[in-house]
């Protein structure tokens, strides 16, 4: 299986709070560069989920005036944000939020669009997507076309490769271990570590990209906060550097 990398992509904002175009253009121009396979817009790792829905949306436009648009997916926190999204022709990432059961949870991925992925996290819902949920959505026809799942094993990550089938896009929302995860039946990783879009960046190569995202990752584990490792993340990519061994 060929790994497929995801990256979820920063939103630079001026000093006063609003979103910096000219800041965001020039990091999206040196993303699109690379060889990553797909970019995520208004993710947490930017704060995306803090954000109001037409800066969401504006981060769309700055994205696909630089950027084929199957190379980047919109992370939804809220149905205006899904037609947002489909108005501009990005395939949304829609956050699975507040779900308590399964039936639930299915009637859910029944109601969005297609194509659709989603974004599964114990954070914002009580039921993500499981393995159960994954057949049954199946079986009814409303699996979505991939998803990113978060705090899951590699066990629960091969149980949803086996219940999805072959064809549905799995990313394991960690990268700090690439190797266990395509074994488990991943596709790829979301890789936050190498948001700040390192130069040089690393080949499709596992172990040359484990070797970058550690070491970004072990200078982030050091940061007390989602909010802290946003803006060393931040930093790092106005230098376009990746932190050196040590």
């Amino acid at each position: 299986m060929s790994l497929q990398l995801v990256i979820p992509a920063l939103t630079f904002r001026t000093t006063d709070g609003a979103i910096s175009t000219t800041d965001t253009e020039r990091y999206a121009r040196r993303a699109a560069a690379t060889w990553a396979d797909l970019f995520i817009l208004s993710g947490t790792t930017t704060n995306g989920h803090t954000a109001t829905t037409a800066e969401r949306a504006a981060t769309i436009d700055i994205w696909t005036a630089v950027i084929s648009p199957d190379r980047i997916t919109a992370c939804c926190w809220s149905p205006a944000d899904i037609t947002e999204a489909e108005r501009r022709g990005i395939t949304p990432m829609v956050v699975l939020r507040d779900l308590h059961t399964i039936d639930q949870a299915r009637g859910f991925l029944a109601a969005l669009p297609n194509p659709s992925y989603v974004f599964s996290h114990p954070e914002f819902s009580g039921h993500t997507l499981t393995p159960d949920l994954a057949h049954s959505a199946l079986a009814h026809g409303c699996l979505p076309r991939g998803a990113k799942v978060s705090k899951v094993g590699s066990e629960d990550l091969a149980a949803l490769r086996g219940a999805a089938g072959p064809a549905f896009a799995l990313w394991d929302g960690t990268a700090r271990h690439i190797a266990t995860s395509l074994a488990a039946g991943a596709n790829g990783v979301v890789a936050a570590p190498l948001s700040h879009i390192p130069e040089p960046f690393p080949a499709r190569d596992a172990p040359e990209l484990q070797d970058a995202i550690d070491r970004t990752q072990t200078v982030l584990d050091q940061l007390p906060n989602r909010a802290s490792r946003t803006d060393a993340l931040i930093n790092l990519a106005r230098r376009g550097t990746t932190p050196r061994s040590t």
